[in-house]
């Protein structure tokens, strides 16, 4: 049985940052000592382990428990209607494009990083209220995100009534169905949005961006903070190449970027559009 007073030594400390870092691109600095901690006694209780260095050697040449150590490492953090600015920017943004180019079939979106699911579902509120004034409107969503727990929460699409609080009262009684137990307090998301996301697994670092296609806008948010610069760099350079024409990349607003290097032009703080 693993002691609480255990600490993990600073060797292997060090593997297991360089392995998260080569694999994920997750920073594991020596300040977040107490929190890696934290979460690896939850998987050596899972797998009966009892110590950090035996677990160690064991999950890092292990592929299966390598994706739950990842998983228990990453953060998640979100939020519905996260930076409300972003989608009131969007929205005004495809009505003028939706009246220039009437013709065009189909806008698709890349939420990368989706985490539990709140990012993907707040666009298709958005651009689903979108299609009721313009019906030849037609859109996907591409939810990503490296942790299959979180993948799993999103997939379901069931929250607690309390996470839903930002959502718009127009649009909770559109898009947000409660469930018959009313003591769960429990809201679930609308087939109608469902229908139109994808949820799968996508790593950014080791990842093939080109078998992901071309979107008319990406989401990156609070993402690219705990990658390395020379990550973020080819990280960047790979969705600017991923963006259509006059396509639209959106980063959170702790985050910075010099959209010129890539390609990009700023329209507001924290949103690029692609050069033409």
């Amino acid at each position: 049985m693993l002691m609480d007073h255990e600490s993990l030594h600073d060797r292997d400390h060090k593997r297991l940052a360089l392995f998260i870092d080569k694999v994920a691109g997750i920073q594991l600095p020596a300040h977040k000592r107490s929190l890696i901690e934290s979460r690896l006694r939850k998987r050596l209780l899972a797998t009966g382990r009892d110590q950090f260095k035996t677990y160690l050697d064991w999950a890092l040449s292990d592929t299966g428990e390598q994706v739950m150590l990842i998983d228990a490492l990453t953060t998640n953090k979100t939020d519905f209607f996260r930076e409300a600015g972003h989608f009131e920017f969007l929205m005004q943004y495809l009505q003028q494009r939706l009246v220039s180019e009437p013709h065009k079939a189909r806008y698709r979106f890349w939420s990368a990083g989706c985490s539990s699911g709140e990012e993907p579902y707040t666009l298709a509120m958005v651009l689903q209220n979108i299609k009721e004034d313009y019906p030849h409107f037609n859109y996907s969503i591409e939810a990503t995100d490296i942790s299959p727990s979180v993948l799993a929460t999103a997939q379901q699409g069931i929250y607690h009534h309390s996470l839903v609080q930002p959502v718009p009262i127009a649009y909770r009684k559109k898009y947000l169905l409660r469930k018959k137990n009313k003591q769960l307090d429990l809201v679930k998301v609308s087939p109608e949005l469902k229908r139109n996301i994808c949820f799968e697994s996508f790593n950014l670092v080791t990842g093939n961006f080109a078998t992901m296609g071309e979107f008319d806008g990406i989401f990156c948010r609070n993402v690219m903070i705990y990658f390395s610069q020379a990550q973020r760099q080819i990280i960047i350079t790979q969705f600017a190449q991923a963006l259509s024409p006059q396509g639209l990349f959106f980063i959170g607003h702790s985050e910075g970027l010099s959209g010129q290097q890539f390609g990009l032009n700023s329209l507001i703080p924290t949103v690029y559009q692609k050069n033409e």
